[in-house]
């Protein structure tokens, strides 16, 4: 690949949610997507251009922008990327029974003709398919442990069913080459990912791009401060060799369902301190942590445990503008105008269902596309309504530069402390919180909807037909809506 030493104007992001089996509508969305992009870039006379520099996701969106990037970072090119997302996809369906049987939709129909509450053929086929893959597993996602009796309170219908997810780590690492580490220089797409510390209750990301000091690493919890020396943040994950399956397993360890994923951490020694650091001293309490090593420094090594990153943040706008920002601030120095953002959205969750369900299943489906849908329309105004207050902020100093308000008095108050506690870094003083200002020009959402065939348990059903299916919708609906985005452009195009 070819280096890069320019900084672009405008760099585009693509984001992928979590949703288990619906994942499969992404890659649909991408194929389309990637189409009309590229149909545009060669309309436009750019030939060199990334069809994505960011690629984000959570869960199963997290598994699909790995595969993605492993594909461009060896290939050197996303020509053919969206056929290995489908192969992917190919690989992990199933054959259900229901499916199989060719008898079965024939004699649903005629049931329903004597009862009218009953759910279509299409949905009871997908219904006791998701019952048959609970009991039986599918063979490239997961199988079935033997369920836990309740030792706790001794209910005997307080059973713990838990399922393996080692053949879909092992169906990832067959389609992706691990461990995952890119570069803005090499001219290869950024990996983020979010996970969830099971302890912590905090988003956890991961990056496939280094941090200003060569290494790649990811800092979070609270940011320690220990007789006036900043230490850093309380837990730090190491990887400079790249993202590993783990990391992206552990965007994918759905609660309970799935068992946490472990991963070794440098955690923040609250002996070392002595109760001395400004966050005061921190009891670690029954976290599912296991020490390694000297107790003597600063840090010291565990396991700790990480959930889905759907739990917190399934659509990870926030996350993606905020590592934008920083590494081409911190990273790469600009202090002015970062690369404008240009992002797309695939939400797998409806947010809007018009009709009210009247059912048990109904009812567990809407509560799901509620919990886990896009919410990141929130996060895109606040991150509009930051940049808004940063040119704000910037036009009013150069008023006062013209005004003949002296720098050295502008300069006092850009370097006054700042009480901001930094996500990814720890701003010293407030210019650190205006330098780096990022603009998003543009944030284009497909969304899945809801067919008269949904179900509950839809993010377990990845029988072939549900699959195919939503690979299609996914297609078409994401085509449909740069279509109508693009118009006029398209049409001169053709």
């Amino acid at each position: 690949m070819a280096h890069r030493h320019h900084i672009p104007e405008k760099q585009r992001a693509f984001v992928f949610a979590g949703g288990g089996s619906l994942g499969a509508y992404e890659a649909g969305a991408y194929k389309s997507v990637y189409e009309i992009v590229k149909k545009r870039d060669e309309a436009q006379g750019i030939r060199d251009k990334a069809i994505f520099d960011i690629i984000a996701g959570t869960s199963i969106g997290a598994m699909n922008a790995a595969v993605l990037v492993s594909y461009v970072v060896e290939n050197g090119t996303y020509e053919g990327s969206a056929q290995r997302l489908a192969d992917f996809w190919e690989y992990l369906s199933a054959d259900s029974m229901i499916e199989s049987n060719p008898f079965f939709s024939s004699w649903w129909d005629y049931w329903r003709l004597i009862t009218k509450d009953s759910a279509t053929s299409e949905a009871a086929r997908r219904f006791y398919s998701t019952k048959e893959f609970a009991t039986y597993g599918v063979p490239h996602v997961f199988y079935p442990f033997i369920p836990s009796p309740d030792k706790r309170f001794l209910h005997p219908f307080n059973i713990w069913f838990q399922y393996s997810n080692e053949p879909l780590k092992r169906s990832l690492e067959r389609f992706v080459r691990f461990p995952i580490s890119t570069s803005y220089e090499d001219d290869q797409p950024r990996l983020i990912l979010t996970a969830v510390d099971v302890a912590e209750g905090i988003p956890v990301t991961f990056d496939s791009y280094p941090k200003e000091d060569g290494h790649r690493t990811t800092g979070y919890g609270r940011f320690i401060n220990h007789d006036g020396k900043d230490i850093g943040f309380e837990h730090v994950i190491k990887y400079d060799d790249g993202i590993t399956s783990d990391q992206v397993m552990a965007s994918g360890s759905l609660p309970i369902n799935f068992d946490y994923t472990k991963i070794e951490v440098e955690s923040y020694n609250y002996d070392y301190s002595s109760g001395k650091d400004t966050g005061g001293h921190r009891t670690r309490g029954n976290n599912g942590a296991s020490s390694i090593g000297d107790t003597d420094s600063p840090f010291i090594k565990e396991i700790r445990r990480f959930w889905d990153g759907g739990l917190m943040t399934n659509t990870p706008l926030m996350q993606l503008v905020l590592l934008h920002r920083y590494f081409w601030y911190r990273v790469k120095g600009i202090k002015d105008n970062i690369p404008r953002l240009v992002i797309g959205i695939v939400n797998l969750h409806p947010t809007v269902q018009l009709e009210i369900p009247g059912d048990y299943d109904g009812a567990l489906n809407r509560r799901s596309d509620i919990s886990f849908s896009d919410r990141s329309r929130q996060e895109e105004s606040i991150l509009m309504l930051i940049s808004d207050y940063v040119g704000l902020i910037k036009s009013l100093i150069n008023l006062a530069k013209e005004g003949g308000i002296k720098e050295e008095r502008i300069n006092n108050l850009l370097d006054q402390p700042t009480r901001l506690r930094g996500l990814l870094y720890q701003p010293k003083k407030i210019r650190e919180t205006i330098e780096g200002q990022f603009e998003i020009d543009d944030v284009i959402r497909v969304e899945r909807r809801n067919d008269p065939h949904t179900i509950s348990d839809k993010i377990f059903d990845f029988s072939r037909g549900t699959i195919k299916g939503l690979l299609e919708d996914g297609y078409d609906d994401a085509k449909i809506e740069l279509e109508n985005r693009f118009r006029a452009e398209l049409e001169k195009i053709r």
